[in-house]
């Protein structure tokens, strides 16, 4: 990963809500190759030049420095990567033979996005480069929210507010905040990811064979 000490750092995490309990729940070895194919498929889904900072379980912490993206730039990432999972969803559904727990739930397994900008810097520790800060402590607690609903892109008022076309694409999106334990009052915009639901067609490539 790079390293960059920046006042204008851009985090994006989609999130594989449902997650603890699937693998939980299912054949750890099923599960496992789902998985990691859904999180693959999310990077191979970046039309931003995003960078992979690093995969947290169930999510990718993506990041970008530089100029951000427009927001509605950020809200076609996010329908790509949307439709992409669902798409891949729907074939595992179509094409398993195998009914374990792992295989005939995945239906279960849904995506949400969370989307902030502010500074940061990186430590190193052992090797490993590491994201410090606020801003990346409020990407990571606006995973926890007050939306009514499973899927959606969820754009801190923060960023809005520092993209030009905010103003204009904002109106396509909900207002909402919710209150965090030393950090206050975070204002944000959330979009419903449901109606896209309809366009995830099937996708290409083909399942891994679990072992």
């Amino acid at each position: 990963m790079a390293t960059p000490d920046s006042s204008n750092v851009l985090f994006f995490i989609p999130d594989i809500s449902g997650f603890t309990q699937f693998v939980t729940e299912t054949e750890m070895s099923h599960s496992q190759h789902i998985i990691q194919e859904l999180l693959e498929l999310l990077v191979d889904a970046d039309e931003l030049g995003l960078e992979v900072s690093e995969f947290e379980g169930d999510a990718v912490l993506f990041f970008r420095t530089g100029m951000p993206p427009s927001l509605a730039e950020l809200l076609a990432q996010a329908k790509k990567m949307f439709m992409d999972f669902h798409a891949h969803l729907k074939k595992i559904e179509s094409l398993r033979v195998c009914q374990c727990g792992a295989c005939s739930s995945v239906s279960r397994l849904s995506l949400k996005f969370v989307a902030h900008l502010g500074p940061a810097r990186t430590m190193q520790v052992k090797g490993h480069s590491k994201f410090i800060g606020k801003s990346i402590i409020v990407a990571h607690r606006l995973l926890k929210n007050s939306v009514p609903e499973s899927e959606y892109l969820l754009v801190s008022q923060e960023l809005v507010d520092q993209l030009a076309d905010g103003a204009a694409t904002g109106e396509l999106f909900e207002t909402g905040s919710t209150s965090y334990e030393a950090i206050g009052e975070i204002a944000y915009r959330h979009h419903s990811m449901v109606p896209y639901l309809i366009d995830a067609k099937p996708a290409s490539r083909q399942p891994k064979q679990a072992d």
